[in-house]
């Protein structure tokens, strides 16, 4: 027994000595410029630079001379933290968030039938490409609620998912869960958005939602100028080459489905209320 223990003893003593020198010898130097911009990256891990996760990102920058200026969350701050570490300048980049080409819920999408299976947009989908008779328009299982890593996108009690564009980071995770690609990257900068992606005629629009475009042409009229806002197969599109302001056109909208980038979330509870207002006094 004691003999057994003494080997084991000093068999387990040499393994460590072994270990130990192979660690020194085969040990991989980490350059400290890569420890110091993790400790400066949000750690979100996002993927909207480009790389695997904050780690990939910054051994990138210092190994690979990535731009100083991919880290979308961190924006001017981490840039600024970022080249002074590596002795490099760099101007921020324009912020992309994501927007949901869709304002139809519960009260207002008619449906062709209601899905009792599984909560996942993609399970739905595979159903006649959903419930709504609408095939362009959002599921609203909430697929891209679940990969949002800023818990960015919303829902509200009528089933309507939007996304806040002030917590949104860019990532475009939310793009590669919906099955009908009705989430788009929009430059923050960049004033309104058709929340619609229906490119049916008018009158079958109409008739299965009342949040849809249905290609009157007001806004393309308004605004005059092709390069920003046009109407192409029955649907509204907004250009962002240039910036000038189309706010009179989504006033004008009949179908008000012309919404503001910024400030959605004011945007969403005035198109509630308009509408709940309308419904009192049709009931009247």
């Amino acid at each position: 027994m004691i003999w057994g223990i003494l080997l084991l003893t000093v068999l387990g003593f040499l393994f460590g000595l072994i270990l130990a020198i192979v660690a020194k010898f085969f040990k991989v130097e980490v350059d400290q410029r890569v420890t110091q911009i993790i400790e400066n990256l949000p750690g979100i891990n996002c993927g909207a630079c480009g790389f695997p996760g904050c780690a990939g990102y910054a051994d990138a920058i210092v190994n690979k001379n990535a731009d100083i200026n991919l880290c979308v969350p961190g924006a001017g701050e981490v840039i600024e933290k970022i080249g002074k570490i590596m002795g490099k300048t760099a101007q921020g980049k324009l912020k992309m968030v994501a927007k949901v080409y869709c304002l139809g819920d519960d009260a207002v999408s008619q449906k062709d039938y209601t899905f009792n299976g599984e909560d996942d947009c993609y399970s739905v989908y595979s159903f006649y490409q959903g419930e709504k008779s609408c095939k362009y328009g959002c599921v609203g299982k909430g697929n891209c609620m679940r990969v949002c890593p800023v818990d960015a996108i919303k829902r509200d009690d009528l089933n309507r998912i939007w996304i806040d564009e002030n917590i949104c980071i860019g990532c475009e995770k939310c793009l590669t869960v919906c099955p009908t690609r009705v989430i788009h990257m929009v430059p923050i900068d960049g004033g309104h958005f058709v929340a619609c992606s229906s490119h049916d005629k008018g009158a079958f629009v109409k008739a299965v939602c009342k949040k849809g475009c249905f290609g009157c042409k007001i806004c393309e009229r308004l605004v005059d100028d092709p390069t920003r806002i046009y109407v192409d197969n029955n649907l509204a599109i907004v250009k962002y080459e240039k910036k000038n302001d189309i706010r009179n056109a989504a006033v004008k909208c009949p179908a008000n489905v012309i919404a503001p980038i910024v400030n959605q979330k004011v945007f969403m509870v005035e198109n509630k209320d308009r509408a709940e207002k309308k419904n009192n006094q049709t009931q009247i």
